[in-house]
């Protein structure tokens, strides 16, 4: 071991008294943030739809008790995901939008809950469904469930829309960071709104008002 780490140093002193240039080192290539506008190919932004995200915790009728919102791109058959972090909660909806032959889209929208239950330890749940939509009709997930009096304890409301390349507002899109809540942290699985375990977040549409 002494002798070949001894023949490598005389060999890297001649190479330096050679007076040869070493390589100039390659910089690392960052990829895009996976749902930014820079991800999607220029080629294809003519294809872009616009995922606006909006979680809240309250009663609709009533001004929420926190808020969150995001935004994030994607083309036809690219997911786009939307993660959501409480005290013990993990929240993570994931559509993947296809082209429909009536001009709107085909959804298909994975929710997957991750939660503390007492002593019973990490419990999951997931759901798949696949729902008819047209642009700017609202998507809107329950993952703890919902009660017709109390409402939910948590919505996450989703509206897609097809991304104009000449629109300058959307061109300078907000970060597409996940939305986690801040001062107000998710419900816990323990309290749903109404008894059991919390729902699976399966989505529901909504036209607008």
């Amino acid at each position: 071991m002494a002798v070949l780490a001894a023949a490598g140093f005389v060999s890297s002193a001649s190479w330096a008294q050679g007076g040869a240039v070493p390589p100039a080192p390659v910089a690392a290539v960052t990829a895009p943030e996976s749902g930014s506008l820079s991800s999607i190919p220029e080629a294809l932004l003519g294809e872009a739809l616009i995922v606006s995200i909006v979680a809240s915790i309250g009663m609709p009728s009533e001004a929420p008790a926190w808020q969150a919102s995001d935004v994030k791109y994607t083309i036809p058959g690219g997911a786009v995901s939307v993660k959501m972090i409480g005290r013990d909660t993990v929240i993570v909806i994931t559509v993947t939008p296809y082209r429909s032959k009536d001009g709107g889209l085909l959804l298909v929208a994975q929710g997957q809950v991750w939660y503390k239950e007492g002593d019973a330890g990490l419990r999951y749940r997931t759901t798949v469904d696949t729902l008819s939509v047209r642009f700017g009709e609202r998507v809107l997930f329950y993952p703890f469930g919902a009660h017709p009096e109390m409402g939910a304890p948590l919505r996450v409301e989703l509206v897609m829309d097809e991304y104009e390349p000449g629109d300058g507002a959307a061109a300078e899109p907000r970060p597409a960071g996940a939305a986690r809540p801040s001062g107000a942290p998710a419900p816990a699985p323990g309290q749903p709104a109404q008894p059991g375990p919390p729902a699976g977040p399966a989505p529901t549409v909504e036209g607008n008002p």
